[in-house]
């Protein structure tokens, strides 16, 4: 699930081994047929890339990497409920989607695999940046 903000970016960051930020300029993909669970999955490709931890090999492409999740509205009807509570959990439960033109803190489980996406405002990756660097020294 795509995350929202620099407090999670942060976060996320001082427990990463390979990550970077990036703005998402291309997104393709969606429901992955014949899972045992749902998935979204996903190719994201992203330009201006700044790696943050590890070292980001570029892809064939240069910027492109794989991406999934849990679809919205998973929510299992539990007895008692009524119709109206469903919907308002279903609701409530909605998947937020990556999105092209947005800035990105992506966590990375190898050169080709992201595993977290944190969506951040462009004007918070000093503070990010800075934090991350400080977290990293103080662990």
């Amino acid at each position: 699930m795509v995350s929202e903000g620099k407090e999670q970016a942060i976060e996320h960051l001082s427990k990463a081994e390979l990550a970077f930020i990036a703005v998402l300029v291309n997104l393709e993909g969606g429901l992955a047929e014949g899972q045992d669970k749902p998935r979204n999955s996903y190719r994201l490709s992203f330009e201006n890339i700044k790696t943050v931890r590890g070292h980001v090999h570029r892809t064939d492409d240069g910027t492109s990497f794989e991406y999934s999740q849990s679809p919205k509205g998973l929510k299992f009807k539990i007895e008692n409920e009524s119709d109206e509570q469903i919907k308002q959990a279903a609701e409530d439960d909605e998947v937020k989607e990556p999105k092209e033109g947005k800035t990105y803190v992506a966590i990375l489980t190898n050169q080709d695999n992201i595993e977290i996406l944190v969506e951040i405002d462009p004007h918070d990756i000093a503070e990010i940046l800075q934090s991350a660097r400080d977290k990293e020294i103080t662990t």
